[in-house]
């Protein structure tokens, strides 16, 4: 049985959907360390490469529980912890958010944990540098492909050789903030994208949808509700 990291104030419409499609759902708590927006974030909260995740001690410390659970549905999963000490504030409080294509991690590099970077150089991975604290948030990767409305995201990962569409800011929901990102209201699992929310509720939900077909995989939107940005869901 797959497993999905999410949030833990995801919908129960979105929950049930994912548990009728066979994945076991586990939910983050949240980071007491970390901004209420962001506090339990998949992709703040934990960096995920491969069956790779990073996080903070002190995070483990909190979620021992989440890690138990983890370590015993994944055995598979390498699980490695930081001293990194996060904050609220940014960029003290993505430190972990990193998107990941193929050999290359898309960072901002001055801020991001040394573990990672530790984990990069021990992977011959190229980190690249980025002026976008959350680039895991904001940009939903698919192969060799990407979908944002960062235009400096967009034009960094254009730089590497990878297509990119490019969407209009806004129509995603993030508690606490104007709008929320692309990459933070979706996960990709094998050739199937999934939307916490409603993909075409988005005003670019359409661009969205042919974007993701156009590159093999085939658009899931988990309710009816608005997209909502929740951290992504992280399938292992």
């Amino acid at each position: 049985m797959k497993t999905v990291i999410v949030d833990e104030r995801i919908s129960e419409a979105v929950r049930r959907a994912l548990m009728l499609r066979g994945f076991r759902v586990l939910s983050l708590v949240r980071d007491s360390a970390l901004g209420e927006a962001v506090s339990s974030h998949p992709d703040t909260v934990l960096f995920r490469c491969d069956n790779q995740i990073i996080t903070t001690a002190e995070y483990c410390d909190e979620a021992a529980f989440f890690f138990s659970d983890l370590r015993e549905y994944c055995p598979d999963v390498k699980i490695s912890f930081s001293a990194d000490c996060r904050g609220k504030e940014y960029p003290r409080d993505c430190i972990m958010n990193a998107l990941v294509i193929g050999d290359k991690i898309f960072a901002k590099s001055d801020t991001l944990s040394d573990k990672i970077k530790e984990f990069a150089a021990e992977c011959g991975m190229k980190i690249c540098h980025v002026k976008q604290g959350y680039p895991a948030c904001s940009t939903l990767a698919l192969g060799d492909t990407a979908i944002t409305a960062d235009k400096g995201m967009a034009k960094a990962l254009m730089s590497e050789g990878i297509d990119v569409t490019l969407i209009r800011e806004g129509g995603i929901l993030l508690d606490g903030c104007e709008y929320g990102f692309i990459g933070g209201a979706s996960g990709v699992c094998g050739d199937k994208v999934y939307f916490i929310g409603d993909v075409l509720s988005h005003p670019n939900g359409e661009i969205i949808c042919d974007a993701i077909r156009r590159a093999g995989y085939e658009p899931i939107s988990l309710s009816s509700e608005p997209l909502t940005d929740r951290g992504g869901l992280i399938f292992i």
